[in-house]
C-alpha cells in the first residue's frame, strides 16, 4: 500500500473511527457516574474528547519515521485516540479497572508504568497507561458500522505526567536530535519529583478519606438501602458529607442493620421519599434515611449538632409527624 492508496483508505474509515472514539468515551463516562463519581468535570481535569490524526501526522508515522511496518495501516493502532487526565494515581487505577471489566470491547495493555517500574525500580521516564481498545463485535454508534477490527488508543494519566508528557515526550523521545545526556538527567531527575509528590498526594488523599465513614462503607450501603427500597438511585452531595462529618461519632458497624431496621419497620418512609424525589435534593440523597432515623432515635443528638440550616430537617420531620422542639 502506497502513501496515496494509504490516506484514501483513510479518509474512508475516518467516520468509523471517530464513532468508535465517541463510543469509548460515552461508555467511560457513564460507567464512571455508576462508580459514584458524579463531578466528572472535577475528577476530569482536562475535558475528555477522542481525536483522530491528520492525514499528514499519521503518513508521516506510517511512511517517513525511523520505525518500519509491513502494514502500517493496520499496525498502526493510535489513528483514534482518548486522553484521560486525573489527579492522582489511584485515579488511574479507578478508569482501568473500568475499562478491564467492559464487556464492549476487548483490550490490550501496550504501556503500564507500573510494570515498567516493577521491572527496573531505577528508573524515572515518562509514565502513561496506555490501552488499544476493540469492539467485541461489529457495532454501531452515531448510525455508523464499526468493525471489531477498529482500534483505538485510551491514554490515562495524572496532572503531572501529562504535564511531563507535554514539556518532553515529542522534544525528546519522539525527536530525531539526540538529547544530551544532562537533559535527560533532568528529565528523569523531574518525573522522580513527580512521583514524590505524587505518593504524598495519595498519602494525603487518604488521610482526608480515613474514618469510620470510609472503613465501614457507610456511603456504599446506605445508597444500595435506598435503591433496595425506594427503587431509584440517590444522588449525594457536598452537604451529606457535612452531615457525616457533625455525627461521625455516631458510625459503626451496626448503623446500617440499625437503618435498615428502623426502615422495615416503617415502611411509609419509602413511599414519601418517592414522592418528594423530584422536588427537593434531599430526598434524592441516601443520607435521607439517615436523618429520618435519627429523628426517631436520637433527635435530641440530633438537634444538638445539626450543622445546616433547619429547613430540612423541618420538612423531614413533619414527614414523619415528629417535632424539632427540644422536649
Amino acid at each position: 500500500m502506497n502513501e496515496s492508496e494509504f490516506l484514501e483508505k483513510w479518509n474512508q474509515e475516518k467516520p468509523m473511527y471517530k464513532a468508535w472514539g465517541n463510543l469509548i468515551v460515552h461508555t467511560i463516562r457513564d460507567e464512571l457516574q455508576a462508580y459514584g463519581i458524579e463531578d466528572l468535570d472535577s475528577f476530569i481535569k482536562i475535558p475528555i474528547k477522542s481525536r483522530l490524526k491528520t492525514d499528514n501526522s499519521l503518513a508521516d508515522k506510517a511512511f517517513k519515521r525511523k520505525k518500519s511496518y509491513e502494514d502500517p495501516y493496520n499496525e498502526i493502532e493510535d489513528k483514534v485516540g482518548i486522553r484521560f487526565v486525573v489527579l492522582l494515581t489511584s485515579d488511574i487505577d479507578i478508569i482501568s479497572k473500568i475499562i478491564k471489566e467492559n464487556a464492549l470491547w476487548s483490550f490490550d495493555l501496550s504501556r503500564d508504568f507500573k510494570a515498567e517500574q516493577a521491572k527496573d525500580p531505577l528508573l524515572f521516564t515518562y509514565q502513561s497507561v496506555h490501552f488499544i481498545l476493540r469492539p467485541n463485535n461489529k457495532i454501531s454508534h452515531e448510525g455508523i458500522e464499526i468493525l471489531s477490527s477498529t482500534p483505538c488508543e485510551v491514554q490515562i494519566r495524572t496532572l503531572l505526567q501529562h504535564a511531563h508528557a507535554e514539556l518532553t515526550h515529542d522534544a525528546i523521545y519522539k525527536s530525531n536530535k539526540v538529547a544530551e545526556p544532562e537533559v535527560h538527567r533532568t528529565v528523569a531527575k523531574s518525573m522522580a519529583l513527580i512521583e514524590t509528590t505524587d505518593e504524598f498526594f495519595c498519602r494525603v488523599t487518604d488521610l482526608l478519606n480515613a474514618g469510620p465513614l470510609k472503613d465501614y462503607k457507610i456511603i456504599e450501603q446506605l445508597d444500595s438501602l435506598y435503591y433496595t427500597n425506594v427503587n431509584l438511585h440517590s444522588y449525594n452531595q457536598k452537604s451529606s458529607l457535612v452531615i457525616w462529618d457533625a455525627f461521625e461519632n455516631l458510625i459503626d458497624e451496626n448503623l446500617i442493620n440499625n437503618i435498615q431496621f428502623f426502615i422495615s419497620k416503617n415502611p411509609a418512609i419509602s413511599l414519601i421519599i418517592k414522592d418528594n424525589y423530584s422536588k427537593n435534593s434531599i430526598y434524592r440523597q441516601s443520607i435521607v434515611l439517615f436523618i429520618y432515623w435519627m429523628l426517631k432515635r436520637q433527635k435530641t443528638t440530633l438537634l444538638e449538632y445539626w450543622p445546616l440550616p433547619l429547613d430540612d430537617l423541618n420538612l423531614l420531620a413533619s414527614d414523619i409527624g415528629v417535632s424539632i422542639a427540644i422536649d
